[in-house]
């Protein structure tokens, strides 16, 4: 007779306060009943019918530590956050029991978080504790007369067998080409309080991330309820399965613990064929010894027969440690500021390494202005300043408790542009994800990426889903760099000649010089595709003004292919847009072209530059100065109506990435108007700086009284700390100064966007 399994959801739970237990239903993880730095235990009871058949009680996870008793006897005991276990119930066939769990999460001192397979939730948020996951009552498979370890694996009728398959750097799932486009989920669900959500929220998020273009959710450093596979499956997805080893003690036996709660895991999961590929850990640096990643890379590979099993997501090569490493694919976790995206990606590719396909295991996160008025108005748990509730933890970054009563955008958001902050870094952050993805997409021995990440936390804005788990961005944003097929441009080439010899230099696709603008037109699909390359040119008011076609040719799946070429000579500077289809894969870009620099525009100025920023630039002995250095006649300069253009270098900045981590605030709306530089982001990528202006120690220098105006201002989305990137004073003349960097790789003459930057400051200074 077939017995389905029986849910225990009905108990008490007793948190020690000296308070009577009161009725939860499990799941259940006591969150903000109980101080959020204590431990436990929490006891839980339930009176439970057993069965004359032979049953288990199933206990499908709880956080951290388990003692159960029956009628009062402890029985079994269970370590381990992320596995399943089973009291057998033989014993008591017929009866009705009290069943008590005593639970003792990790994170306090009996259980430190690096001391067991915490995963990375703690370094999210917090540690928590309970019943979090289904408690059943299922028929035993084992004999009443043989001993059991209380260890159960998900029984599977066939032999596994993996759907992905691996040809040099192509992936093949289910016998057709496959290129992974996945999305990190760190199991933040702060409305439930534990990573084991409803199946109708599943099923609405995986919904969510599938029509924004994503094929593949990757679990970092947690492990999901089997229902949230199951609903995967169901739609068509894949699985990154990262166990929880972040980060670890080096102690050899509470290492082999969580080697034995690993292999669990693996053990109850291996059944679900679309899990694709396997991490052991993530970023493991010198935690962990070779040995120990060696064992349990094939433990994994021999009991899930998966041909994409790595030791180590991120690398050693990336993030330091033993450089022996173990696996089927290469794994990398570049987090660079977006102008370093291309070169850093080419250093990362095989070469003469061993044939293996690029998994970017983690990626290209960018943190937004978040809402900070409304969380300030709601004060979540997860920010609030109360210990109790939002204690620091083990987290590195614990800002929003500090943030949201100090930040003017929190206490007065109307009277700070709130609104727009959020609306520029959303768009900010958009052009950053498609200007990377376009160069990754370009690089066919990458076979996939993992973008961090699925929502904003506590500790980042980086989400695809805001705080609310609303979309920051719409399918149709995403499509044309999320898709199975990518069309885009190619750098064209044109190393300078420097010293005697040549340096690495490419021309900028989206600012060009009047006169010939060419463009290489590549496309990686998924699929093999076969078309022809269709382009057309507009100008600011929307009218095509240039068109062409191109023949039509084969693409060979997930191999990057040059389609087309190109060519459209313009003699009016400003603003266009390209657009371009290949098949059904259309993408398109806003382009700018400028006229070129001209020797009467420097007639006024004259060069102090030591750090030879402008040495391609012949100025004359005006009165005003471009300058790369604070000067000792700087101010006298000024006092006596002079100009000034300062390009800083090193002196009087601060260290500081342009795009990750960072919003702009634009002020002088006049000043922008003129410039038309405000929230144009492809202008300011081939200027990016990677520093900020020190305005003390500017000033302190200057010697003036006058105040140092920012025009624009660099805001530290995690910390909210603000440091300008262009200013201005003025002091009887204008000093405009700036961390951008109109040179480049190759020169300021070199660099369309560079003039267009330099020639507009020295327009605003008035010195023409």
């Amino acid at each position: 007779m077939h017995h389905p399994p029986r849910l225990i959801n009905r108990w008490t739970v007793d948190y020690g306060h000296g308070e009577e237990p009161h009725e939860v239903t499990v799941p259940h993880a006591w969150g903000q009943d109980v101080d959020v730095r204590s431990e436990g235990p929490v006891v839980y009871r339930s009176r439970v019918d057993v069965p004359y058949y032979p049953t288990n009680l199933r206990f499908h996870g709880v956080s951290y530590a388990a003692e159960i008793l029956i009628d009062g006897q402890s029985v079994a005991v269970h370590h381990g956050i992320w596995d399943a276990f089973d009291v057998p119930l033989f014993a008591y066939a017929g009866r009705s029991v009290d069943v008590e769990v005593r639970v003792v999460k990790n994170g306090g001192p009996t259980f430190p978080v690096r001391e067991v397979a915490s995963g990375f939730l703690p370094y999210v948020f917090n540690t928590f504790g309970g019943i979090y996951k289904d408690v059943e009552l299922v028929v035993s498979s084992s004999s009443p007369q043989l001993p059991t370890s209380g260890i159960f694996e998900e029984r599977v009728s066939a032999p596994i067998r993996s759907r992905i398959a691996v040809e040099g750097y192509k992936l093949f799932l289910d016998g057709q080409p496959f290129y992974l486009r996945g999305l990190l989920h760190w199991g933040w669900y702060p409305d439930v309080g534990h990573p084991n959500p409803p199946a109708e929220e599943i099923r609405e998020e995986v919904q969510m991330a599938k029509d924004l273009g994503f094929n593949t959710v990757k679990f970092c450093l947690w492990v999901p309820p089997h229902s949230y596979l199951e609903i995967l499956r169901e739609e068509g997805m894949v699985a990154w399965m990262e166990l929880p080893l972040w980060d670890p003690t080096d102690d050899p036996v509470r290492q082999r613990q969580i080697a034995d709660e690993i292999e669990r895991i693996v053990r109850q999961y291996r059944h679900h064929d679309n899990i694709v590929v396997w991490t052991v850990g993530c970023e493991l640096s010198g935690a962990t010894d070779p040995d120990y990643r060696r064992h349990l890379t094939q433990m994994v590979r021999n009991l899930t027969g998966c041909p994409l099993v790595k030791d180590n997501s991120g690398g050693a090569e990336m993030y330091g440690g033993d450089l022996r490493e173990f696996g089927d694919f290469y794994d990398f976790h570049p987090y660079c500021d977006t102008h370093y995206y291309p070169p850093v990606l080419d250093t990362l590719l095989p070469g003469p390494r061993q044939k293996l396909p690029i998994l970017l295991g983690e990626f290209n996160d960018i943190d937004v202005h978040r809402d900070l008025a409304t969380l300030a108005d709601q004060m979540p748990y997860w920010a609030s300043t109360l210990s109790e509730l939002n204690a620091q933890g083990v987290r590195w970054q614990y800002d929003l408790p500090t943030v949201l009563p100090t930040c003017r955008f929190a206490q007065e958001p109307q009277a700070n542009r709130h609104t727009e902050l959020m609306a520029s870094s959303r768009d900010k952050a958009l052009f950053m994800r498609k200007t990377v993805h376009e160069a990754v997409r370009a690089r066919d021995p990458i076979a996939g990426y993992v973008v961090t990440g699925w929502r904003d936390t506590p500790i980042s804005s980086s989400g695809f889903f805001d705080d609310h788990d609303a979309p920051r961005w719409t399918a149709d944003e995403c499509a044309a760099w999320n898709g199975d097929a990518c069309v885009f441009l190619i750098p064209i080439r044109r190393p300078p000649w420097v010293h005697g010899g040549n340096r690495p230099g490419f021309l900028d696709p989206l600012n060009h010089f009047t006169g010939q603008v060419f463009w290489r037109v590549g496309v990686h699909s998924a699929q093999a595709l076969r078309g022809g390359l269709v382009w057309r040119i507009l100008d600011s008011r929307g009218s095509v003004i240039a068109r062409g076609a191109e023949t039509n040719l084969d693409v060979p799946a997930l191999e990057s292919t040059e389609v087309g070429q190109i060519h459209w000579e313009c003699d009016q500077p400003g603003q266009y847009v390209l657009e371009l289809q290949f098949g059904q894969a259309t993408n398109r870009w806003p382009i700018h072209v400028v006229t070129r620099l001209g020797p009467e525009e420097l007639e006024a100025w004259r060069k102090h530059d030591p750090a030879g920023v402008f040495s391609d630039l012949k100025a004359s002995e005006g009165d005003h100065v471009l300058a790369t250095e604070v000067y000792p006649n700087l101010t006298v300069d000024l006092q006596q109506g002079r100009h000034v253009v300062l390009f800083l270098q090193d002196r009087h900045t601060s260290p500081m990435p342009f795009w990750r981590e960072a919003a702009y605030e634009f002020n002088d709306s006049g000043f922008w108007d003129r410039l038309r530089w405000r929230d144009a982001w492809e202008r300011f990528l081939p200027v990016s700086p990677d520093r900020t202006i020190d305005s003390p120690s500017l000033v302190a220098q200057l010697g003036t009284r006058d105040a140092l105006q920012p025009l624009m201002l660099r805001i530290d989305t995690r910390t909210y700390a603000e440091a300008p990137v262009v200013a201005r004073l003025q002091s009887g003349g204008s000093l405009l100064v700036t961390t951008l960097r109109p040179q480049n790789q190759s020169g300021v003459l070199r660099n369309p966007a560079g003039v267009a930057l330099l020639r507009a400051l020295l327009q605003e200074c008035g010195g023409q």
